[in-house]
């Protein structure tokens, strides 16, 4: 039926190709030639809504994590347990194990709890992110279902010489800072990145159930995190690029007690070492790209009030290679294998559990009259070696129906493979888990217009995606937490994006709007007289707003950020709940330029109107709160 659905909309969109060529005719000679070579991430965009963060907007997080990068930067729901506490998403009403987490085309996702904490991540350290709504499991693979995060790291060669140091501090003991040296010659580039940032994180929160003393102190909260990361990338010859890099991550973090006067401490350690390879052969019809990954993951936590001493270590390899060539003048294949072998052991379970698989994938990009009307079929078979997973497919369409206005569509079916915790977790682990899969369409409409010193840009989309074999973690034997297939939820939702950019002489003002309507509700249940029927998912906001407005003149920026975060549900059957809150930053910006050097001078307001607020029920969140920075950037 969703394949159906899929060339109905495609075959519409054929039907309209005609009215679009009205709109077209005056400007077919300034059309460019059509690209040969088509990179993979390029292709899962096609049909979907795609953002990227700019530049300037992400020189005004550097100095924090990805987390807090993309909760005012995006419509993505960011699950913040805290400052430096673990942050996840909630991309159009999923969890965070249907996010893929992409660094340079790998998945980030840790293979015993199939999710990424984002505020182990510095936004320092990719040149580019993007944002992929919707799923793409054909090409990504498993956990590519709400939506996905690219994180690239872009060199270019003969750059010449290039560092930047940012130092930053603010409230609550905070202190960062990165550092960056790019050596880029002709045929070599040498990056390396330095991080770090800590903070003994005991602000200062309201507590409206405590009459008597509700302004309190967050307690045990510090955490220190630090970091390297290192690229190699070598121009071989015309044809080949050979790119080498390398992410060691560091992290220790004290847990706050929601009962502090019970006293103990717990901590966490996380520790990551990734490593990859990438070979490129390029010629004019031909494109193969060979990839090698290594990523190991340590997790040790500490409770000394519960007595619990876990330590957990994670590996998994990965080998792909993909091929991309043109068979006509207006189709481009691709075609790619790849395989994966995760390892684990853990105090929780009996002994050093594996999970491996194989995958081959095929897709075919279709093009017609100069790229007007862009079409993508693919499909995905897979094999896992516990369970069974789902042949998945994609069907894409854009068709640019006058100057500045765009449509497209997207039909994919999706999945997710249970993770080895799922697995293999004693006591609770379900070898007879099946792999959440089901369908998402989407639409999307797209407008730009500019004249002269006024840019203005607006979007919408609309989606529908539902997903059986839903998996919960519920009490079983002895009560201890067993995961379980129990659920078929149904979310869909409309999102709105506007941009408007104004420019004259020494003047710049730009103005950004995001809204987001999400219902995700579960549609069929597996348990006895169970009341979660039509409600929605728990920590899924109905609704949240993002806006921003920047002024700058001549060198100095003021850039101002408002969130609104709607109720989110704390109970499956919906009778408990987090209020609404609004939250602000107004962030500073003054450029001191030379010849050889630039400095940049930060300061920045979070909070700024004092709100008291909560993201996740029992963890407070710091009232108004100041940072201040520096960056000093040479060049040669």
């Amino acid at each position: 039926m969703a394949y159906g659905f899929g060339f109905f909309v495609q075959a519409t969109l054929y039907a309209l190709l005609f009215k679009g060529q009205l709109c077209y005719a005056q400007n077919t000679s300034s059309l460019q030639a059509v690209e040969v070579i088509t990179k993979k991430y390029s292709l899962s965009q096609i049909g979907k809504k795609t953002e990227e963060i700019d530049s300037t907007t992400k020189d005004k997080f550097k100095y924090g994590s990805l987390s807090d990068l993309l909760s005012l930067n995006s419509g993505i729901f960011i699950k913040n347990y805290g400052p430096g506490s673990l942050s996840s998403t909630s991309f159009r009403g999923g969890n965070a194990s249907q996010t893929a987490i992409l660094w340079n085309g790998f998945n980030l996702q840790n293979a015993m709890l199939g999710q990424t904490d984002l505020a182990l991540i510095s936004s320092v350290l990719f040149e580019s992110v993007q944002l992929e709504y919707g799923g793409s499991s054909s090409l990504w693979g498993s956990g590519a279902v709400a939506g996905t995060i690219h994180l690239n790291n872009k060199s270019t060669f003969g750059q010449g010489y290039f560092s930047t140091t940012n130092l930053g501090a603010g409230s609550f003991g905070l202190m960062n800072a990165s550092t960056q040296f790019q050596i880029s010659k002709q045929k070599f580039i040498s990056s390396t990145k330095l991080y770090t940032s800590s903070s003994k994180n005991n602000f200062l929160y309201r507590d409206t159930l405590d009459k008597v003393q509700s302004l309190k102190h967050q307690r045990n909260a510090n955490y220190d995190l630090s970091g390297l990361m290192q690229e190699f990338k070598f121009l071989i010859n015309s044809k080949q690029i050979l790119a080498i890099n390398a992410w060691l991550n560091s992290n220790h973090r004290t847990l706050p007690n929601n009962e502090q006067a019970l006293g103990g401490k717990s901590y966490q350690e996380d520790q990551a070492l990734r490593l990859s390879a990438n070979w490129t052969y390029l010629q004019s019809h031909y494109k193969s790209v060979v990839r090698a990954g290594l990523f190991k993951d340590v997790i040790n936590y500490t409770d000394s009030l519960s007595g619990i001493f876990s330590k957990s270590r994670s590996q998994t390899l990965m080998l792909e290679n993909e091929n991309y060539f043109s068979w006509f003048k207006n189709q481009q294949v691709n075609i790619g294998i790849s395989g994966n072998s995760s390892t684990a052991n853990s105090n929780n379970y009996s002994s050093t559990k594996s999970l491996s698989k194989v995958s081959i994938l095929a897709g075919n990009k279709f093009s017609f009259f100069n790229e007007k009307l862009i079409s993508y079929v693919s499909a995905r078979l897979e094999y896992f070696s516990v369970g069974s997973l789902p042949l998945t497919g994609n069907t894409s369409l854009e068709y640019k129906v006058c100057k500045g206005l765009s449509v497209s569509a997207n039909v994919a079916k999706v999945y997710r493979q249970p993770t080895l915790n799922e697995l293999y977790w004693l006591p609770g682990g379900n070898l007879n888990l099946k792999a959440e899969q089901g369908y998402t369409y989407e639409a999307n409409a797209a407008y730009q217009w500019q004249k002269k010193s006024i840019a203005f840009s607006a979007s919408t989309a609309a989606y529908s995606r539902l997903i059986s074999n839903w998996i919960l973690w519920v009490p079983g034997e002895n009560a201890n937490p067993t995961p379980l297939n129990l659920q078929q939820v149904w979310s869909r939702g409309l999102e709105s994006h506007w941009k408007l950019a104004y420019k004259k002489e020494k003047w710049q003002m730009r103005v950004g709007l995001m809204s987001n309507y999400v219902l995700s509700t579960i549609q069929k249940s597996n348990l006895e007289n169970d009341n979660t029927l039509n409600k929605q998912v728990i920590y899924t906001p109905r609704y949240n707003f993002n806006g921003n407005a920047s002024l700058a003149f001549k060198n100095l920026e003021l850039a101002y950020f408002h969130q609104y975060m709607g109720y989110r549900f704390t109970s499956s059957d919906n009778t408990a709940w987090l209020s609404p809150y609004q939250y602000s930053s107004l962030r500073f910006n003054d450029k001191v330029i030379q010849k050889k050097y630039l400095v940049v001078l930060f300061a920045a307001c979070n909070n700024l109107f004092n709100s008291n607020y909560t993201v996740m029920a029992g963890r407070p969140m710091p009232l108004r709160n100041f940072e201040i920075g520096l960056t000093i950037q040479t060049k040669k």
